[in-house]
Order: C-alpha cells, then sequence, then structure tokens
C-alpha cells in the first residue's frame, strides 16, 4: 500500500476481509433456515431472487454517504466534468444498465448456491475474469498478451479441477444426505452450470460498462448506490411479478415474494441473519469504493485468497466440531485434496494475470503505467477482471501515449 495512504484504509481492507467472507456465510445459512408460509407450514428458506433484491438494498446504503451529494458546489457535486458532457440525471440514467446485467447474474449465482458448497461457490466466481477476457478481446477490442491467456489458461484448468472435485464428492456433502448419488450428482451439475452462467453475466456486465459508462464520472459512492435503487426498483416491479408468473415448486410459482415477507418475520433467526447480510454487505460495498487504488493487484489477490480459505475453514469447522448434519457445513473427501489443487491454480492464474507474477518466456511492455478501471463491477471486485489500461511513459513530452488494455 502506498505510503501516504488514508487513515481508514487498513479498517477498510479489515473490513473486506470479513464482509466479504461473512457475505457469503450468512447467504448460505440464510438458504438452510426454515420459516412459515402463508398456510403455516414449515419450508426452508430458498430465495434466491429475494437475496438479489437485499444486495440491491444493501448497494443503496452508499449514496447517504458519498459527502458529495450534500457539496453546495453544483459542478463538484454531480460529477460533471464538462458543461458539453451528459447532465447529472442522465448519468444517473446510465447506471440503470449495469443493473439489469447485476440483476441476472447475481439471480443465477444466487440459484446455483442452493446446490453446492459454499467454497465451491466462492471458488466459481473466479471464472469471470476467463469470460471477461474473452468479451474484451473480442467485443472491445482489448490487446491481450500471451502471459494474460496464460493466466486464463491456468484459471480454466483451476476451475475444472475445483468442478471435478465437487462433482466426485457431491454424495459425501451434507447438503446432499437425503439424496441418492444420482440426485447428489445432478444437483452439484445444476448449481455449478448456474454459477457460472452467472459469471458469464457478470463479465459481460464489466465489460458492458467499459461501454455504457464511459462518459458517466459520477463519485463511486454515487455510481454504486444508484446503481442498487436501479436494481431494487427493476427487482421489485418486474423480476419478482415474473416470478410469480412462471410456474415452480413454489406454491405453484418460481418465486414467492409475498410468501417470502411471511416466512422472514416468522423466523427471529431468519430475520437476523438477513439483517447481517444487509449490513455487512453494505459495508463490504462502501469498504471497496474507500480502498480503491489505495490496494495494489497483490493485496487484492491475497485478499481474495483469505476471503476463499476462510469460508471453507468456517464449513469444515461446523461439519467437525458443531453439527455433521448442518446443510451448511462442508466435510472433506479424498477429492478435497484436487480441489485444493484447483484453488492454487486459479489464484495462480490470477497472480499471473494481474503481472504480480512474471514468467520469464513471456513478453511484457514496459515504461507504462498500469491503470485500474473505475467501473462498479471493477471496484467491487477484489481481482480485476479485465486487462487494465496502460499509459505508455516512453515517449517524451506530456502528451505520453494511451497504449490501451493490454
Amino acid at each position: 500500500m502506498p505510503r501516504s495512504m488514508p487513515w481508514y484504509t487498513i479498517p477498510a481492507v479489515v473490513a473486506l476481509l470479513v464482509c466479504g467472507s461473512l457475505n457469503t456465510i450468512t447467504m448460505k445459512v440464510a438458504f438452510s433456515l426454515k420459516g412459515e408460509d402463508l398456510e403455516g407450514k414449515e419450508q426452508v428458506f430458498q430465495k434466491p431472487w429475494f437475496m438479489t433484491f437485499m444486495m440491491f438494498l444493501a448497494m443503496s446504503f452508499a449514496l447517504p454517504f458519498d459527502t458529495s451529494l450534500y457539496c453546495p458546489d453544483r459542478l463538484e457535486r454531480r460529477g460533471d466534468s464538462s458543461p458539453k458532457g451528459p447532465s447529472w440525471s442522465r448519468k444517473v440514467g446510465m447506471v440503470a444498465a449495469p443493473a439489469l446485467f447485476d440483476i441476472l447474474a447475481t439471480g443465477l449465482c444466487s440459484m446455483g448456491f442452493l446446490y453446492i458448497p459454499a467454497s465451491v461457490w466462492q471458488l466459481l466466481r473466479g471464472a469471470e475474469m476467463i469470460f471477461a477476457a474473452c468479451f474484451a478481446a473480442i467485443f472491445l477490442r482489448k490487446r491481450i498478451y500471451s502471459f494474460h491467456w496464460y493466466g486464463v489458461g491456468l484459471c480454466t484448468i483451476g476451475i475444472f479441477l475445483v468442478g471435478l472435485a465437487s462433482v466426485l464428492g457431491a454424495d459425501a456433502q451434507p447438503q446432499n444426505a437425503d439424496k441418492s448419488k444420482e440426485q447428489s450428482l445432478r444437483s452439484m451439475l445444476i448449481g455449478i452450470s448456474l454459477a457460472l452462467s452467472g459469471q458469464v453475466v457478470q463479465a459481460a456486465q464489466v465489460v458492458g460498462e467499459e461501454y455504457l459508462l464511459r462518459e458517466c464520472d459520477l463519485p463511486g459512492m454515487q455510481v454504486v448506490g444508484f446503481e442498487g435503487i436501479w436494481g431494487m426498483l427493476f427487482t421489485w416491479f418486474t423480476v419478482f411479478p415474473i416470478l410469480l408468473w412462471i410456474p415452480g415448486d413454489d406454491h405453484g410459482h418460481l418465486e414467492d415474494a409475498p410468501e417470502t415477507v411471511h416466512m422472514i418475520f416468522s423466523n427471529q433467526y431468519l430475520l437476523s441473519f438477513l439483517l447481517i447480510y444487509l449490513f455487512s454487505c453494505a459495508t463490504y460495498n462502501m469498504s471497496g469504493i474507500a480502498v480503491t487504488g489505495a490496494l495494489s493487484a497483490v493485496h487484492r489477490v491475497m485478499l481474495e485468497a483469505f476471503r476463499t480459505s476462510f469460508v471453507w475453514a468456517f464449513g469444515l469447522g461446523v461439519h467437525y466440531f458443531v453439527n455433521p448434519e448442518s446443510s451448511f457445513g462442508e466435510a472433506w473427501t479424498i477429492w478435497s485434496w484436487l480441489e485444493v489443487v484447483g484453488f492454487v491454480v486459479i489464484m495462480y492464474g490470477q497472480a499471473v494475470y494481474g503481472e504480480m507474477i512474471r514468467v520469464s518466456w513471456f513478453h511484457y511492455p514496459e515504461d507504462v503505467d498500469i491503470i485500474r478501471s473505475q467501473s462498479p463491477g471493477e471496484m467491487l471486485s477484489l481481482t480485476s477482471p479485465l486487462p487494465p489500461l496502460r499509459v505508455d511513459h516512453s515517449s517524451e513530452g506530456p502528451g505520453a501515449p494511451l497504449l490501451g488494455p493490454a
């Protein structure tokens, strides 16, 4: 970290680690709790799309903490860089597009989380980098160096190993205790497919933000906060009605939103965990924005590795020291070592991709500064899924050319 880092950097980094892990853990615990439906019958709280709504609600909490909104200087408050640029209200409207991507991505990932252990779900999030690099090369015409593709290849191998270990050890996990081997395998494959589909959409969101938010220079807190507002509105007035219309296992619906509210208030433990998730998610978002630019790529990959390790250790601890039958616990199988290898390969691939580790047989451009994108998806992601921009300083004079993405 820079020597002149703000005083809040270290507390924010701790919050990123703790709350990042807590987001995953509280969501998994909530999905295992029960509540009373409108008929007075107990059922498990498997409401992935409501958790998506909760995430956007947490994002909206960033707005009251954005001091620029209360700035008397009109131009500074609105983030206008030029009188010819888009108005503040238009910039707020621009943020609606990423929110649509985020609804689908988070919803798919949350649905997948119902079927797979927390550690597997956490590790599969590394697939976003793979898809983002491919989309950036195809749609944004970004230049991807050989070492980037090497990192992408390593992450692909790591994701495959994690998925393989999960499938082979599916029947040993406590959440599949009441299922046959074939049902356990099917559930694991469904969960992995949904989680990876969510990462495809998440990658498309990050790539789309590079184009859609090119002229949106709002402060980070406003971008995240207004994306939360748009996400809540779209989810409440569009997604929930669609889910009620689609046939499913939730009393004839894919997800019954009115019943969800009743279930939450029928179980104080469920309500408590959802409130903890809401607080943790909001703190994580604001901490991520606060340390934007203060953390190096090395710090971000280390934080992601610690976060995954903490989530995995929590699941193992619950299974072996608290309750071996708990559905949010995780068993260590003979295939878990394969998952460990996959974890290490993913972390190494991300380190190569982010140029923290330089491989001698690849060419690396010199005399450049690496610039991290400031889009919402990038700000809230510990490991950057897109190749960074590069500014060339090899030429003399104040107008150093922009090389573009690596």
